[in-house]
C-alpha cells in the first residue's frame, strides 16, 4: 500500500474514532452515561496511536511529494 493510501486510510479511521468520541461525550452531557467504562479513554488513546502513525508517514513522504 502506498504511503499516500495508508495515509488517507488512517485519517478515516482517527475521524470516525474522533466522531464517536464527540458522541460519547455528548451522551455523558446529558447525563445518559452516570459510569465511566473506559469508553472515552479508550477512544482517544487509540486517536493519539492514530495520530502518530500519521506523524510517522509524514515524516517518510519525500520531499518532492506535494501535499
Amino acid at each position: 500500500m502506498s504511503i499516500l493510501r495508508q495515509y488517507e486510510r488512517l485519517n478515516a479511521i482517527r475521524d470516525a474514532l474522533q466522531g464517536r468520541l464527540e458522541l460519547y461525550e455528548a451522551r455523558d452531557c446529558f447525563g445518559f452515561d452516570d459510569f465511566d467504562d473506559g469508553t472515552a479513554s479508550e477512544l482517544r488513546d487509540r486517536i493519539a496511536e492514530l495520530s502518530d502513525e500519521i506523524s510517522s508517514l509524514e515524516r517518510r513522504r519525500s520531499p518532492y511529494e506535494h501535499r
